[in-house]
Parts: C-alpha cells; structure tokens; sequence
C-alpha cells in the first residue's frame, strides 16, 4: 500500500510519464519527462565517487598530506559534483537559474559535511573544517563560472 503510494510522487519528481504513449514525431525536447531520470544519473554517480573515495583508509592515502594535495582533491571533486547538478537541474535552471545555483551550492555544501562526517569514522581519517570549505570553493567556482557565462551569452 506504502509503496502504490510513493510510486505516482516519485515518478511525478522525475517527470516519467505514466500509462501516456509517447509520440516519435515530436522532438525529444517536446516529450514530458524525456531523459529527466538519465540527468540524475552522472549526480549519482559523482556522490558514489566522492563516498567511495572517503571510504579508503588513511593509511593508503599518505601522498595526500603534501602540498594540501587533500585540499586540491577535494575542490575538484565537489567542482565536478556542482557540474554534474547543474547538468541534472538544466531544466530548473533555464526557468530560475538563481534558484538552481543556490540548490546546487546547498547540495555540495551538505554532502561536503556528511562526507566529512562519514570520514571521522574511518580509520586514520579526520575530519577537517578545511576541507569543507575546499568542497564549497569547488561548487561555487563551478556555479558562478556558469553564471558568468549566461551573462555573456545574453544580449545588451
């Protein structure tokens, strides 16, 4: 019954198109929900990397201590994480890229503070204040580079 139930909100967040027949004459950017659940997918698998790539032990990572090597890592996985969400909420932000941008830097923020979280767990692994805010440099330089770059695209 619980499941019947989150079955219709679930595909409505995806925008999958339920017992409607879609027509090969339209263009795919004409289709309701065509490729919104494969757009989640390289977010998906960005957060996957990034817990993967938390779960090894400290003692396999001692090349990470020099030259805040730790710190680059981590400002170019979350700068490819805001790339993949902003890649996943296109179609938001085309509608409202102000509102896009901040989700997405709210998403990086936060998994950056789980992922630091989960860290403290694993063995030889800290947790350090540092490495969030490489998370969110990461994200924001992402997110404002797109934004500039709509600036440029509009016309004066």
């Amino acid at each position: 019954m619980l499941g019947a139930l989150r079955l219709p909100a679930m595909a409505f967040w995806l925008r999958v198109p339920i017992n409607k027949q879609l027509s090969p004459d339209k263009p795919v950017e004409e289709r309701p929900g065509s490729g919104s659940i494969l757009r989640v997918l390289p977010m998906i698998g960005m957060m996957a990397a990034i817990l993967v790539a938390a779960s090894v032990p400290g003692i396999y990572l001692p090349f990470l201590r020099h030259h805040n090597l730790d710190k680059i890592c981590h400002g170019l996985a979350y700068a490819a994480l805001a790339a993949s969400c902003l890649f996943a909420f296109q179609p938001l932000f085309k509608k409202h890229p102000f509102l896009a941008s901040l989700l997405v830097v709210a998403i990086c923020l936060g998994y950056g503070f789980a992922e630091e979280a989960y860290q403290s767990l694993i063995p030889r692994r800290v947790t350090d204040s540092r490495d969030v805010m490489a998370d969110l440099l990461g994200a924001t330089i992402v997110v404002v580079g797109r934004q500039l770059g709509l600036l440029r695209k509009k016309p004066d």
